[in-house]
């Protein structure tokens, strides 16, 4: 095995711990986008596949790859992630209006009266 290799196989297994413990830890499947979940889970399990795979001695080039892409991503959104998930992650809440509400137009408002 490489130091090549060596430093893949660190970069995956650090990025997975990222994905599980640092983003996918923070997100609730009924407050947070389902996208994001389902993302950060494919990025967790492609960085073991990565791992393990050049644990075993195979030569797996695009999961190398994609597992340094995957630990770029969360290197550079780390600063989001900091403090818990971002408010871009959160799902919108459903508006409820009730009888008598002032209900906002629909229609386009450019502002002439």
């Amino acid at each position: 095995m490489s130091w090549m290799d060596m430093l893949t196989m660190t970069v995956a297994a650090v990025a997975a711990l990222e994905c599980i413990t640092g983003r996918l830890a923070a997100l609730h499947w009924r407050e947070h986008r389902t996208h994001l979940l389902l993302g950060y889970f494919a990025a967790a399990v492609v960085c073991i596949l990565a791992t393990s795979m050049t644990w075993q001695g195979m030569d797996v080039r695009w999961l190398d790859a994609a597992a340094w892409v995957i630990a770029a991503h969360l290197a550079l959104t780390w600063g989001d992630w900091r403090d818990g998930a971002p408010l871009a992650a959160f799902r919108p809440r459903p508006v409820r209006y009730g009888p008598g509400d002032l209900v906002p137009s629909s229609q386009f408002d450019d502002g002439r009266r």
